[in-house]
């Protein structure tokens, strides 16, 4: 009886090693979890102005002012169409303590970054298993809706292996190519189009009742067949109201001209800058829907940023289910009135 009560003794010591040496362990963990803690100060940080902007923009708090341009990118910080790094939650927040001489140690966690290619931020959100709007609002620092190489991206991990990151890198280079060809077939469209700028002037015909294209064409001297490519009509139906556009030569004039638009301006290489004037006619209209994004509504229109549709409408990237946006049809590369109808 006693060597059992002796044995069940030694037991329970054993066991209160065993935990005693785990709660140690555990403590130790602990304390070294807390030691690389992200720490910006004491400051109040809060974003302000807009990306890309030359005026001060970024992150700032009462202490410390927002950086202009100039002054991000003599701090190190990259500003181009995909990224403006003073958003960047932590080196935009590092860059501004250190151009006003402030010292706060910073330890970041190590945030996702991909040195070999672009990724799409929806794919990324796909592999998350996170709302796209998640990520977005992690990373103000992202212009776009991809991740450019090398760009820190914060608020999401992933357990994503190297040759998926590359499948999905080749998919985002396929998809921009495409882009850039259909962008690249529709310019060479829009010239073709157009005549001599030297020798002809674009104007507005309103459609009066009682008017055919091949009246029309009689009026302003242009064919029925340019008429229909210059204003995407198929067949032969027009309707009173309707504003049509028009090359009519300089010398002649048009007998019937409802305004005239001042003809679309040349780039040294040759690309428009404008085709049309800004009318009811340049535009489509897409109604926001619950869940939508600035970056998913611009992907249904191939050609179309999210920074054409903010600059279009007014509008930041909080938009809301009912809103009405308005799209500009010359700037969708692939754009038909048949794909894309006047209201989506």
């Amino acid at each position: 009886m006693r060597e059992a009560l002796s044995l069940k003794i030694t037991m329970m010591k054993s066991t209160q090693i065993v935990l005693l040496f785990l709660l140690f362990l555990f403590a130790g963990n602990t304390s070294g979890s807390a030691s690389t803690e992200t720490s910006l100060g004491d400051n109040t940080w809060v974003l302000v102005g807009e990306p890309g902007a030359f005026s001060p923009a970024g992150w700032a708090s009462e202490e410390i002012l927002a950086l202009t341009r100039v002054q991000a990118v003599r701090m190190g910080l990259v500003i181009n169409e995909f990224v403006d790094e003073r958003f960047d939650p932590i080196k935009g927040k590092r860059a501004a303590l250190s151009f006003y001489n402030e010292d706060a140690p910073i330890e970041p966690s190590k945030p996702f970054q991909y040195k070999e290619g672009h990724l799409l931020l929806e794919d990324l959100a796909d592999e998350a298993g996170v709302p796209l709007r998640t990520i977005e609002e992690s990373n103000p620092h992202l212009r776009r809706d991809i991740l450019p190489v090398g760009t820190a991206l914060y608020g999401t991990i992933f357990s994503v292996d190297e040759r998926r990151l590359a499948a999905l890198s080749e998919s985002q280079a396929s998809y921009q190519k495409s882009l850039e060809e259909q962008y690249e077939r529709r310019r060479k469209q829009v010239l073709s189009f157009m005549p001599d700028l030297n020798t002809h002037q674009l104007i507005t015909y309103s459609v009066r009742s009682g008017d055919y294209l091949g009246k029309i064409s009689v009026n302003t001297g242009a064919s029925v067949d340019d008429i229909r490519k210059w204003n995407r009509i198929r067949g032969n139906t027009i309707y009173a109201g309707q504003k049509l556009h028009v090359w009519v030569s300089k010398s002649s004039g048009s007998k019937q001209p409802a305004s005239v638009v001042t003809a679309a301006p040349m780039e040294e290489d040759g690309r428009v800058t404008e085709l049309l004037s800004e009318d009811e006619n340049s535009y489509i209209t897409y109604e926001v829907k619950p869940g939508d994004t600035l970056w998913g509504i611009a992907s249904k229109f191939p050609g179309v940023s999210a920074e054409n549709i903010k600059s279009w409408n007014k509008v930041d990237e909080l938009i809301k289910a009912g809103e009405q946006l308005r799209i500009r049809t010359h700037t969708i590369t692939d754009y038909s009135p048949d794909k894309y109808p006047s209201a989506l």
